[in-house]
């Protein structure tokens, strides 16, 4: 696994250059082969009610332009960490972090990608727990991704390819529309091209835990700390702080420990720096202790007479620090609140109503993808139960229709709109969404312009509103989802 630290000057892409002998013979020299870094970010458009894909890519292969030679990225055997694993249902219309690597200079216009596959887990409320798992079948185990345009590796500069899985289009469903476990992958891989305003872009939740900290200033960053992602499975980051980057969790960066969690919203600029711009730091991880974060959807819950929840079951797609705790990923756990649990939003500046939304034991609601940590118990035959320390709310993407237009501004981006989700676990409860300035539209320029029926992708954060409210002079009935949205996304 590669390990990154900061330097004065800082370019992650590195330049490795392999020098071979020269021949005394005919006295000519092997031109030594010039390399370039090569980060790999990794996302996906979701299905509804598919609400685990857990996949391991055990490879990554380029092609040179032009040619049949292949460039082995990440090879299995060689070496068995660099398996990546990965849920894309838990990147819905995210972006995060597969791979860093250095790789020759010289063009590629094709990527392979090893992949094997477990279960599909689809919400199914006919069942108790409410979860069906198929066995997934791939039409391919190696699918062949075309680079379009092609991707031009630089020496000593930092370059950046995108794969987007189409989860919609590659489960395939039967003639009622039920998932049948069969999967033809289906990619596209691009450029990405850094640009001076935010780099390589942004990535607005790139989770992991804490593996050493630098809390003291090298070059233009006040301090940094390593970010391993992927449960472990996936590159450790340097992310960087510079006088901007919001913390929250801890006091200051050198009170950082490490095995801490993390959520980190982040721009990856032209040198390949992973400059945060808020990190939210949770709960310290012991594995020993059965200590850690569970990620995950909320597939029931019970209040009390107060309409506070008081346990909720958690499907979990992933655990941090571990991957291998194949006993609780996958499966429904029990959490209870407590009155000493902590409550709060893991991605802040997107809880941008004045004053901001509560998040609390009454705002909890099926369908919210949180991260709960605390100490889980085990017992042969029975549901796992956790005692919840800490539970965040996380930035999350919900997929549906537009309802009606409820609130325009005359910037054309602040407001709000009624939102049909298509998820079975909503039961079809229109959602508000709430709408700034700051808001990103994609393939949409507006409010206004969203296209009637067209399919949505709306990223935020959802407070539910046990009782009726007025928020911006729109009138909330009780019971109804609030997104509060950092994206909206109308798919082609």
């Amino acid at each position: 696994m590669l390990r990154w630290k900061l330097a004065a000057g800082l370019t992650v892409g590195l330049a490795v250059t392999l020098m071979a002998g020269c021949g005394k013979e005919n006295n000519t020299t092997v031109k030594p082969i010039q390399r370039g870094a090569l980060y790999t970010f990794v996302g996906d458009t979701p299905l509804p009610d598919v609400i685990s894909f857990p996949v391991t890519i055990t490879s990554m292969k380029l092609r040179q332009e032009g040619t049949t030679n292949i460039v082995d990225v990440f090879p299995t055997t060689a070496n068995p960490l660099s398996l990546k694993k990965l849920d894309f249902c838990a990147l819905r219309d995210f972006s995060t972090i597969l791979d860093i690597s250095t790789v020759p200079e010289v063009t590629y216009d094709q990527v392979t990608l090893g992949m094997t596959g477990g279960q599909i887990i689809v919400y199914d409320p006919s069942k108790t727990p409410p979860v069906s798992k198929l066995t997934i079948k791939l039409s391919t185990a190696a699918p062949v991704i075309p680079i379009q345009p092609s991707l031009a590796v630089t020496a000593n500069k930092v370059q950046a390819l995108r794969l987007d899985f189409d989860v919609l289009r590659s489960i395939q469903v039967d003639s009622t529309g039920q998932v049948t476990g069969s999967v033809t992958p289906i990619f596209r891989a691009s450029p990405v091209i850094a640009n001076d305003a935010e780099g390589f872009g942004k990535f607005d939740d790139l989770i992991g835990f804490v593996r050493s900290v630098q809390p003291y200033p090298t070059g233009s960053f006040t301090g940094a700390f390593s970010l391993q992602l992927l449960s472990g499975s996936g590159p450790a980051i340097s992310v960087s702080f510079n006088s901007a980057t919001k913390l929250y969790g801890v006091p200051a960066l050198n009170l950082l420990e490490t095995g801490r969690v993390a959520e980190v919203g982040a721009t990856i600029d032209s040198n390949g720096n992973v400059v945060a711009d808020t990190v939210e730091v949770e709960d310290r991880a012991v594995v020993e202790e059965n200590k850690v974060a569970m990620l995950g959807l909320v597939t029931s819950v019970t209040r009390d007479d107060a309409g506070s929840v008081t346990q909720f079951d958690l499907f979990v797609r992933q655990v941090e620090p571990v991957a291998n705790l194949t006993t609780l990923v996958g499966s429904v756990v029990e959490v209870s609140v407590s009155p000493t649990t902590t409550l709060q939003c893991s991605s802040r500046p997107t809880n941008f109503l004045n004053p901001p939304l509560p998040f609390n034991a009454r705002a909890i609601a099926v369908g919210q993808e949180l991260i709960v940590n605390g100490q889980y118990t085990q017992v042969t035959d029975e549901p796992t139960t956790v005692a919840a320390s800490a539970i965040f709310l996380k930035i999350q993407t919900q997929q549906g229709t537009l309802g009606s237009l409820a609130q325009v501004s005359q910037d054309g981006r602040s407001g709000a709109f009624w939102f049909i989700p298509h998820a079975t676990m909503l039961q079809g409860a229109p959602i508000l969404v709430m709408t700034s300035a700051n808001t990103v539209y994609v393939n949409v320029l507006g409010l206004a312009e969203i296209t009637p029926q067209a399919t949505l992708l709306v990223r935020g954060l959802p407070f539910y509103q046990t009782e009726a409210t007025t928020l911006r002079g729109v009138v909330v009935p009780a019971g109804t989802l609030v997104v509060t949205a950092r994206q909206v996304h109308q798919l082609d």
